[in-house]
């Protein structure tokens, strides 16, 4: 069909489709197949019809972002991202360029296009941005690393559930950061040697500006202030977070805090005229924090762990931010009585030779590990791979098993389990009887800092099935877990990585293995940590 074509009855109709209460997708898609054309042409035929108004890439805002190049002189960047014909969170936004001049970054603002019929900013003339991020609003494809490159030219609905789905191979084997309104996070496998790689959204700076639809809603629940900051350390490494906003603009990034000053008056909204709908009193306050509710480290995994990593975390990460409590996941490794390798003759040979089959050698590693942990307030999640113990002794007949040097440790948990003294399990028994002080939790056990369960440990999945943070993001509670050694985020569910080194053994092939804590700040906001050769940040 040509635009020529088309006739009084097929103009009524594009109308009437237009004008229905369907979610503007639905009605674009409907007309592309109508059209037999794109949704480029699809969307400049309405405007040449008179039914649609300026779309987004024709405008000079639009035009001068997709120019804009964003400067490699700096070392560290926040990127955002902002929805067209929507005010911004002012708040947020003055905190932000606070933060920025206060650690040397430059910001970025990804530009947003997003059309809802309903909203009340619809009046504009022109599909624009807030006058306020213009100076930031960034629309282009870079490299800021060569290992990150910053994608502002993939257009992502702001209501898609899973806003990277389909975007592993996008930007080869280099990290990426897409601009999004919802706070996503997840790693990518490669080959041993590369540098790890990993996916994540920014989070926004302007409001919440969604259909009344199913999935607009679902958007608007969704929606994060936000941003993620990248600090480049030198050639080879970077480091990066994602950090979100409380309601009123004010948040924490490892170790600063930034509130907003003051007050605010509200004033009337003119569509495209004042975005901003407030005018505000006050300054940006930039503190240190000296403080946090709590943190979750990656799966430690005594004798497989990374001593680094421990004395890192322990000796500059708590040191600075001194946390209230300390979640640990799987502090039990088990490869002294794995079932993985029982069967596995040439195996056995190894750990005997490497005296790694030797139980209460293995626990007592453990043991003395969980030293460093006495002084804080420990909480010990139960972890699947503290039933390798309980496997092993309702598994093994100790006469015929061939390392007998485990026998008397045979006896001695076995008995306990006979006279039911161990009801969590052996390892959670054993660490309470050297640490009387620390809470250790039973596989069903609830414990929350704040809004996040932290009692999880992330294999286990509702009635018993398989754990994984797609199905825990559809539950009704924010959850920290551990597991799989991969970060992740996925809207209100955190995964942490491990503690352990980044190969084992076992993870052969392609691996998104990461070494990764989460931390919860005072104000309930929780950010991932991810440890690049050892370190974290370029902050001193």
């Amino acid at each position: 069909m040509k635009f020529s074509d088309l006739k009084e009855d097929d103009i009524l109709y594009v109308k009437r489709v237009y004008s229905s209460s369907a979610p503007y997708d639905e009605k674009i898609s409907s007309l592309m197949e109508f059209f037999g054309k794109g949704e480029r042409t699809t969307r400049t035929w309405l405007i040449k019809l008179g039914i649609k108004k300026t779309i987004a890439e024709d405008s000079p805002q639009f035009k001068a972002a997709k120019k804009k190049k964003i400067s490699k002189k700096l070392k560290r960047y926040l990127f955002t991202w902002a929805q067209n014909n929507t005010p911004v969170h002012e708040k947020f936004l003055r905190n932000m360029e606070a933060y920025a001049k206060e650690i040397g970054a430059e910001l970025y603002v990804i530009a947003g296009r997003y059309r809802n019929p309903t909203s009340v900013f619809e009046d504009i003339e022109f599909e624009e941005w807030n006058p306020r991020v213009l100076p930031y609003l960034y629309a282009g494809r870079q490299n800021i690393h060569k290992h990150l490159v910053v994608a502002g030219d993939v257009k992502i609905s702001p209501t898609a559930v899973n806003p990277m789905i389909s975007m592993e191979g996008f930007s080869g084997l280099e990290s990426s950061v897409f601009g999004h309104p919802k706070m996503q996070m997840q790693m990518v496998p490669v080959l041993e040697g590369r540098a790890p790689k990993m996916m994540m959204t920014t989070g926004a700076c302007t409001v919440e500006n969604y259909t009344d639809s199913k999935a607009g809603k679902k958007g608007e629940f969704h929606h994060s202030l936000g941003f993620v900051i990248v600090e480049v350390k030198n050639k080879n490494v970077f480091f990066t977070r994602q950090v979100t906003a409380t309601d009123d603009g004010n948040f924490n990034d490892l170790y600063y805090n930034v509130s907003f000053d003051g007050g605010n008056e509200k004033v009337e909204v003119i569509p495209g005229l004042n975005f901003v709908g407030e005018k505000l009193v006050g300054k940006s306050k930039i503190t240190k924090v000296k403080e946090i509710s709590g943190a979750v480290m990656g799966d430690i995994h005594f004798g497989e762990h990374d001593q680094n990593i421990i004395d890192t975390t322990l000796d500059v990460l708590f040191k600075k931010l001194k946390p209230k409590e300390v979640v640990l996941h799987d502090v039990f490794n088990g490869h002294s009585i794995s079932h993985h390798d029982r069967k596995d003759p040439f195996a056995q040979y190894h750990k005997e030779v490497d005296g790694r089959n030797d139980l209460k050698k293995e626990l007592d590693e453990m043991i003395e590990g969980l030293k460093a942990f006495e002084k804080y307030n420990t909480i010990i999640v139960r972890s699947n791979h503290d039933d390798f113990l309980d496997r092993w002794l309702r598994d093994v007949d100790w006469r015929k098993e061939s390392t007998m040097k485990n026998s008397m440790c045979y006896m001695d948990y076995a008995r306990l389990l006979l006279g039911r003294m161990a009801p969590k399990g052996i390892v959670p028994y054993l660490i309470n009887e050297a640490f009387p002080n620390m809470i250790t939790l039973g596989r069903s056990d609830s414990y929350k800092i704040h809004e996040w369960e932290v009692g999880q440990h992330g294999d286990v999945g509702a009635n018993g099935s398989r754990g994984a943070i797609n199905q825990y993001r559809r539950l009704n509670t924010k959850m920290i877990v551990g597991h799989s050694h991969s970060p992740g985020r996925k809207d209100g569910v955190i995964q942490v990585g491990t503690t352990t080194h980044l190969r084992v053994g076992y993870n052969i092939g392609p691996s998104s293995w990461l070494q990764s804590h989460s931390i919860i700040h005072l104000d309930g906001k929780a950010q991932q940590i991810h440890f690049i050769n050892g370190e974290f940040t370029t902050f001193e």
